[in-house]
């Protein structure tokens, strides 16, 4: 009895241990991943802001503090200026002081502020033949650097093309050509060449902006003779007794001029200047030419060397060509933007293709200059010599 419970006890022992191996032989579980994760050099270089990042939020910063910028425009003037003024407060909290005024009247008022050393203006935005002669003179500062220039793809003509230093940062072209009135004008008569105008029946009925005040008609005079060649100079004094008079002012003087029907044909107005007259229903057209017309890049900015905003004028300058800043501008004043990722909002009637277009670059600007300041079209346009 006895061993027979010896045996029982045996076999219990055998199968316990037998279950207990089955247990420690189920398989092995991973081994959990550690909780500390060390990044790619990729990803840790993703992560780090820049030191150009970094010296711009100071910038920003300092812009802040400053908290108002001076710009001295042409350009921004009427419900364009007012909506970029607002948007620009409202992003950064700086205030945007706006003096309008022409070309002219802002270039003396600027070398006024130096002569007398009390200095006002942060930022010029003036025609380029008026920014040129300050740069001259050491007046302004390079904003080459700043981080919207960074993408040169993003635009159909790059800034620093246009000028490498970065003193005078182009953003904007204006097409300046003749329009008719469409009124006075009916759509089988409209002149499809230069040659037209030399017509008879267009005696008496042009009108052009006055050479001895508005530039516009020396750089459409420098795109169509002197650079392309594709007029003459005998042309434009034959041209000169065709007008019936000269319109003072800039290019929306002379729109203005044809839209109230001081003439049949403008010579010369820019496209952009006209577009708010069109939209509202003037009874005016751009003519496109056989011979083309002109192009300039003559409106830009400058930062000035003593301005009192240094900060403030980076900030807004950086805003104002960037995608957000040149929408705001060129949706409210229906103007044309070099950004690529800006639309064109010129009315139909008076939208333009660069294609068919002599363009002034900034080389040339000076030389346009030369022949405006010695009232070069004026005297061709009374049959005299000119040069």
């Amino acid at each position: 009895m006895c061993k027979s419970w010896t045996l029982v006890l045996l076999v219990l022992v055998v199968f316990i241990s037998s279950c207990s191996l089955v247990a420690t032989t189920s398989p092995t579980e991973a081994p959990k991943p550690s909780v500390t994760v060390t990044p790619s050099n990729d990803v840790a270089t993703a992560l780090r802001v820049s030191p150009d990042d970094e010296a711009w939020a100071k910038v920003v910063d300092a812009a802040k503090k400053e908290g108002v910028v001076t710009l001295y425009t042409f350009a921004l003037v009427g419900d364009a200026g007012v909506a970029v003024a607002k948007a620009f407060r409202e992003k950064y909290g700086i205030k945007a002081e706006i003096v309008g005024g022409t070309s002219p009247v802002m270039l003396e008022r600027i070398k006024s502020e130096y002569r007398s050393r009390q200095y006002i203006s942060d930022l010029a935005n003036l025609s380029f033949p008026r920014l040129v002669p300050l740069q001259a003179d050491g007046m302004t500062v390079s904003n080459k650097n700043l981080p919207v220039l960074r993408d040169r793809q993003g635009w159909s003509i790059y800034p620093l093309d246009v000028h490498p230093e970065g003193h005078l940062l182009a953003y904007t072209t204006t097409n300046t050509g003749p329009w008719v009135n469409t009124t006075l004008v009916k759509p089988s008569q409209e002149p499809k060449s230069w040659q037209d105008f030399l017509d008879p029946n267009w005696k008496g009925k042009i009108i052009a902006g006055d050479p001895g005040v508005y530039v516009g008609t020396t750089q459409l005079y420098y795109a169509l003779v002197t650079k392309s060649g594709r007029l003459s100079d005998d042309y434009f004094r034959k041209l000169g007794g065709q007008i019936k008079k000269f319109v003072p002012g800039g290019a929306v003087d002379n729109v203005a001029a044809l839209a109230r029907g001081e003439g049949h044909i403008s010579l010369t107005g820019s496209k952009s200047g006209g577009s708010a007259m069109v939209a509202e229903g003037a009874p005016m057209m751009a003519l496109r030419l056989k011979e083309g017309g002109m192009a300039s890049l003559s409106n830009g900015w400058v930062e000035l060397s003593k301005a009192p905003h240094p900060n403030a004028s980076k900030v807004f300058l950086n805003w104002f060509l960037s995608a957000e800043g040149q929408m705001m501008w060129a949706k409210t004043g229906s103007e044309v933007s070099n950004r690529k990722d800006v639309p064109n909002f010129l009315p139909a009637a008076i939208k333009y293709d660069l294609s068919d277009l002599v363009l002034i670059s900034d080389t040339d600007e000076v030389e346009v200059e030369k022949l405006y300041s010695g009232g070069f079209m004026t005297k061709l346009w009374k049959g005299e010599s000119g040069k």
